[in-house]
């Protein structure tokens, strides 16, 4: 298999992508999303398939007959980076049994501050939505599958469909001050955290608002995390 850059930007990266965004998705609803025949994506999944990535379920769809569901298997979903998670969990719940909660919260706050400090100037001279835009480029690049719109309103929609800390977060919410630190520190303005895979939801939605409070203070105000 191709490195992980090269997979995710070839036509069967993309498949799995949409994969793990919508849990699930036949061959016509992923031709439609990527612009590709349905009989090129069913090539692919058929090679997907072979090398054990994704299996198929037959599902029905109203009075037709049955067609495939495709679904990421066990070995497709090891493709997205997990950063040694199980080994996180337990280092996170010793370090919280010697020093509380409050301690893990510390230290993803110093985290999210040395990673912000990294990028900055990444969104130097870039306006609102274009900061918020880079961020969202940053976490990709770092594996997560994120992506951000614009809304009618000027609110500033980001959404991460995937999160490499997925089994600490359960036991550790804590761990999601990485994130609203590093906002804090690079995009001012209003945050807010509308739903959390920490929580059961299907993605972790962040609306951020440009100068809602007086310049410099951007607050965060977290919904789910």
């Amino acid at each position: 298999m191709e490195s992980g850059d090269r997979f995710f930007q070839s036509s069967r990266g993309k498949i799995v992508e949409c994969l793990k965004r919508a849990g699930g998705a036949g061959a016509r609803d992923l031709a439609a999303t990527l612009g590709l025949t349905p009989n090129a994506v069913r090539q692919q999944l058929a090679a997907l398939s072979a090398e054990g990535l994704v299996r198929a379920e037959p599902t029905r769809r109203g009075p037709t007959k049955p067609t495939l569901l495709y679904r990421l298997t066990e070995k497709g979903e090891r493709l997205f980076p997990q950063r040694n998670d199980q080994l996180l969990h337990l280092v996170l719940s010793e370090l919280a049994q010697e020093g509380g909660s409050d301690r893990v919260v510390e230290l993803f706050r110093s985290i999210g501050r040395r990673s912000a400090e990294k990028f900055r100037t990444r969104l130097e001279g870039k306006d609102f939505s274009g900061k918020v835009e880079e961020l969202t480029a940053i976490l990709r690049e770092q594996g997560v599958i994120a992506d951000v719109e614009r809304s009618a309103d000027g609110t500033m929609v980001l959404r991460e469909h995937t999160c490499p800390f997925s089994t600490s977060v359960k036991h550790h919410p804590q761990v999601c001050t990485l994130i609203h630190t590093v906002m804090e520190e690079l995009i001012p303005g209003e945050h807010t955290q509308e739903t959390s895979l920490a929580k059961g939801d299907r993605e972790c939605r962040f609306e951020l608002r440009e100068h809602a409070t007086e310049p410099g203070i951007g607050p965060v105000r977290v919904g789910r995390s």
